[in-house]
Parts: structure tokens; C-alpha cells; sequence
């Protein structure tokens, strides 16, 4: 029997499972999410079945999913604001449409390196902002009261205070059960991968019992039993949306990146951030035919792809032909379910993305430039429509590498003559076996050099017992990113009975290390404090590893 057949079908139920899993618990997400596009949800569902499937084959990630994320909603929404009522169906599907075509052209220029030039910082406050948008933006639904259109800003609460007497009891009773038994679940280990499917149905039951004013999805949209029918999206409608849908192409690509770098393929190395580029603006393109709105590649629903047990590209097929059969056989009861129920699990999924103690206070204690870089665009999420914010955040990461930077970081290899000297040599390619290899980063160290630096660390493939020792000293600006590429790189090493230790390391630095966990992972006895002596704590931590300590 062939090698590939045997694996396929070795493969095969574990995708089975991964598929249901993330349909299952997709499908109340992307009907919320449509609702925050501003959308009929039956467009969520379609992007669910054919994004998702499409991406499967296209792109290069083996466990990526694309579909239609929380960030994109809320910059759709921005988008589709002005656009009439009976004009947003055609303008969704031009959108989609440009959004695949820059995708795809940043893919063919391998735009890839140039995302490293929005900072982790710029990042952490353009998605807080989304998230904060999204649950301002989900208080009508959830209380009843009709907020006005353009009210999902700031003003959405005092406005809401100021027509408390309108608010629905009903309703909010409805909201706060799906979110309380949307945590419940949670902690209950066998219900833990539907916890979000779970309190829909239940709200959607208890709804129609005992509150049947409570408005429901079919009040606003219809959701009929079958597939869509092709359409050709209206290419007249292109050029006002040229700007906007620039920005949701960066949205996406910034997004699928982080997913991209975060989720290790299946023999450990991580896809080409190009080839997934390409994948995901040709999925948008023939999308676009189907009725479906912008996707991009979903660091969220990766990560249940995962842990559902996905092993090849397969799962995200299955995953959108369920969904596929679900509207199929059961479309029109997705009509019933109550409208404050979705936006009780949006709300619960926007808290938790707003809710980022570690990533926030590190940046702001270990990087001013970062700090202020985090604020004034988590501002301009509030003040200016989503998609602009976006440009306003490249050109913040633009100022903060041109401030931070004077020269590119590398890593050297530090070769001992003697006690105190070192000869300067070339890094090898891969860590020799048994051996102690020291390494030393020449120049600057921010958010831009990261990438650069960690690639061209040793490889620890095939090389057992390998001891590094890297020298921290110079220009070293802390931050999130750093931790976790030092943190990445001992769990490297140590996949390989090897060690990591880390000299010349400041006190700021190990608070840092200290306090996003990385410390614990590459040990405490392997990071060595710098001294006002040159090359001490380097000293001391070549002696370490000699001794085997």
C-alpha cells in the first residue's frame, strides 16, 4: 500500500473531528461577525463555507483558516457605513473582490518582509481598538435599544445612558445568559469546543418560549435553505472602494502573518508568508463570485484547528462543507436565533481580545517609542473609520523604527583567543553537536530586526547537546517580541537536549523576561546579569556551561 495512501487515511478521522469542531463553533461566530460588517449573516455563513474551503487548497499554510475575522467586521462596517441599504450586497462583493486582487499582488512582489514594519505595539492597539469597537458596536443588540448607524464609537454608552427607559429587560436577560453560560461551559473540559454553539441554541430555545418579542435574526435577514448562485460582482463600484479596500488587504495580510509565524507547520518549520499572501487573495477573488465577504486568515480559529487535532489542510475543507450542509438541510433556522444572543458572544469575544495585561504592560514599561505608538492608534480607532487607522499605524511603526534604529542588528560568532578576547567569525548554519557556541548581537535590537536576528540564529537541527550562549549587551530595545523570539529559540535548542543561556543580560531586560514567562522556559540559571565589567557576566556564563551547571 503507498506511503500517501496510508496517511491519508491515518489523517483522515483526526480532520474529520478538527472540520466539525471549528464548523461548529464558526457558525455563531461568523453570523455575529456579519453583524458587525453590517451585513445579512447568510453572507458570514457563505464566506465559512467557500472561503474556508478554498483556503484549504490555496494557500500555504497547512493549518491556516480563512474566513471572516472579528478585525475585518469592524472595518467592513466602516466601509459599507454610507453605502445605502439596498447597495451593500454589490459593494460587499467588489470589496471582496479588490481586497483578493492587492492580496494577491502583494503575494507576486513578496510583500511578506514588509509587514515587520507594523510594530507589535502599532498592532496590540489597532486590535484593541477593533475589539473595543466591536462591543460598543454589539450594546443595542444586546439591550434592545436601536442604536443610530454611525453611533458604534465611544458615544454608543452615554447614549444608551440617556435612553435607559428604552432598554429591553428581555433582551439583556437573554445577552447576559449566553455569556454566562458560554463561560460555564468553558470550564467544563468535554463541552469546552462547542462552548460558544451551545448558548445559542439554549437562548435560542428559551427565547422563543418565554420571550418571543425578543428580536431575532429573521427580523433583519433572511436566511434561506441552499447555496448561493454565482454572481459577478460589479466592477463600476471599483473605484470609490480602491483606498478602503487597500487597507482591509494590509488588515488581513498584518493579521495572517502573526497566524502564519504563531502556528508551526506540521515538521516544525513555518510557511512562506508570500505563498500564503497569494493563497489568500485568489481565495477572496473566486470568493467574491460566491457571495462572500473579505477573509483573511484567523489567528483564533487557527488555533482551534489545532487543538481540534487538524493534521493536514484537509480539516478546513471538511470545515466548509459542513457548514455547507448545515444551510443545506437547516439554513432557515438560523432565523431564530435571538439577536442578543450573538452579541453576547461577540461582547465575550471582544473583552478577551481587549483583555492583553501581559502584551499592554509590557510595552508600556519596557518601549516609550512603542507606548505612544500603542496609544495614538488605539485612538484613532475610536476617532476615524477602522480602515484609515490601519495607515495610521504603518506610518506610527515607520516613525518608531526610523527613532529607535541607526543600523541593522546581526549575530556574530564569537570565537575565544583568550580569557578576554574573542575572534570574530561568521555564524554557522547549524550548532555544532556537544560543542559551546557564543554568539553575540552587533547593533541595535527592535520590533524591524527581530525577524533577521532569529533567522539567522543556528539551526539546532541535528545537533544533540549543543550549549548557546548569547550576549545581550549593546542596544537591546525590550519588548514583547524579543522575549518571545528567545523564548521560540530555547525551546529549540532544548527540543534537541541542548541548552540556551543568555549573558550581558541588563536588569530591564530580565524583568521582562521575567514577567511575560519567558524566564521560566529558558531557566533563571541560564540568564546571567551584566556587570559594570566588559564581558564578565560572559565570562561567567562560558564557565557555567563547562562545568555543566
Amino acid at each position: 500500500m503507498p506511503g500517501g495512501e496510508t496517511n491519508w487515511k491515518k489523517s483522515l478521522p483526526a480532520d474529520i473531528v478538527a472540520g466539525t469542531t471549528t464548523a461548529l463553533v464558526g457558525i455563531p461566530q461568523v453570523m455575529g461577525f456579519a453583524l458587525v460588517a453590517g451585513i445579512n449573516p447568510v453572507y458570514g455563513l457563505y464566506t465559512a463555507i467557500f472561503s474556508t474551503a478554498f483556503g484549504a487548497f490555496l494557500t500555504g499554510s497547512t493549518y491556516l483558516r480563512v474566513m471572516l475575522s472579528n478585525v475585518l467586521a469592524v472595518s467592513i462596517y466602516s466601509v459599507l457605513a454610507p453605502v445605502p441599504e439596498a447597495d451593500v450586497p454589490a459593494t460587499l462583493f467588489v470589496l471582496t473582490l479588490l481586497v483578493g486582487i492587492f492580496q494577491l499582488g502583494f503575494g507576486l512582489i513578496k510583500a511578506g518582509s514588509l509587514t515587520r514594519f507594523v510594530s507589535n505595539a502599532v498592532l496590540t492597539g489597532f486590535v484593541t481598538g477593533a475589539a473595543l469597537l466591536i462591543v460598543l458596536g454589539q450594546l443595542g443588540n444586546l439591550t434592545g435599544y436601536r442604536l443610530p448607524r454611525e453611533a458604534i464609537q465611544i458615544l454608543a454608552v452615554p447614549d444608551l445612558l440617556l435612553h435607559a427607559d428604552e432598554l429591553q429587560p428581555e433582551a439583556l436577560a437573554v445577552g447576559l445568559l449566553t455569556i454566562a453560560l458560554a463561560l460555564g461551559f468553558r470550564q467544563l473540559k468535554r463541552l469546552r469546543s462547542v462552548a460558544l454553539l451551545l448558548p445559542v441554541i439554549i437562548a435560542t430555545l428559551i427565547a422563543r418560549i418565554a420571550f418571543p418579542e425578543v428580536a431575532i435574526v429573521g427580523s433583519i435577514a433572511s436566511i434561506p435553505a441552499g447555496l448561493p448562485a454565482p454572481v459577478i460582482p460589479d466592477l463600476a463600484l471599483a473605484p470609490g472602494l480602491l483606498i478602503p479596500a487597500l487597507a482591509l488587504a494590509i488588515i488581513g495580510l498584518v493579521m495572517a502573518v502573526g497566524v502564519t509565524e504563531t502556528t508551526p507547520e506540521p515538521d516544525g518549520t513555518v510557511a512562506d508568508v508570500n505563498r500564503d499572501f497569494l493563497g489568500q487573495g485568489a481565495t477572496n477573488i473566486l470568493a467574491s463570485f460566491f457571495q462572500c465577504a473579505p477573509s483573511s486568515g484567523s489567528l483564533s480559529a487557527t488555533a482551534l484547528n489545532v487543538a481540534a487535532g487538524a493534521k493536514t489542510r484537509a480539516a478546513n475543507l471538511i470545515s466548509g462543507v459542513i457548514v455547507g450542509v448545515i444551510i443545506l438541510v437547516a439554513g432557515p433556522l438560523a432565523e431564530l436565533i435571538p439577536l442578543p444572543a450573538l452579541a453576547g458572544i461577540l461582547i465575550l469575544i471582544g473583552i478577551e481580545l481587549i483583555y492583553q495585561p501581559r502584551e499592554i504592560t509590557c510595552i508600556w514599561k519596557y518601549s516609550r517609542p512603542g507606548r505612544w505608538g500603542m496609544i495614538a492608534t488605539f485612538i484613532s480607532t475610536q476617532v476615524l473609520p477602522l480602515q484609515y487607522s490601519i495607515y495610521i499605524g504603518v506610518l506610527l511603526s515607520l516613525v518608531i523604527y526610523l527613532v529607535t534604529s541607526t543600523r541593522e542588528a546581526s549575530v556574530v560568532h564569537l570565537v575565544p583567543v583568550d580569557e578576554w578576547i574573542f575572534r570574530v567569525e561568521p555564524v554557522p548554519d547549524r550548532l555544532p553537536a556537544g560543542t559551546t557556541t557564543i554568539l553575540s548581537i552587533s547593533g541595535s535590537v527592535y520590533f524591524a530586526t527581530l525577524r533577521a536576528i532569529e533567522r539567522s540564529l543556528p539551526s539546532p537541527e541535528g545537533s544533540e547537546s549543543a550549549v548557546v550562549i548569547l550576549a545581550l549587551r549593546g542596544r537591546i530595545e525590550a519588548g514583547i517580541g524579543l522575549f518571545r523570539m528567545l523564548e521560540r529559540y530555547a525551546r529549540k535548542v532544548r527540543a534537541h537536549n541542548g541548552r540556551l543561556i543568555l549573558a550581558e543580560v541588563e536588569p530591564r531586560l530580565l524583568a521582562g523576561l521575567e514577567e511575560i514567562g519567558a524566564a521560566g522556559t529558558i531557566g533563571r540559571k541560564n540568564i546571567f546579569l551584566a556587570t559594570p565589567v566588559i564581558w564578565e557576566s560572559l565570562q561567567e556564563a562560558i564557565r557555567a556551561a563547562e562545568a555543566g551547571d
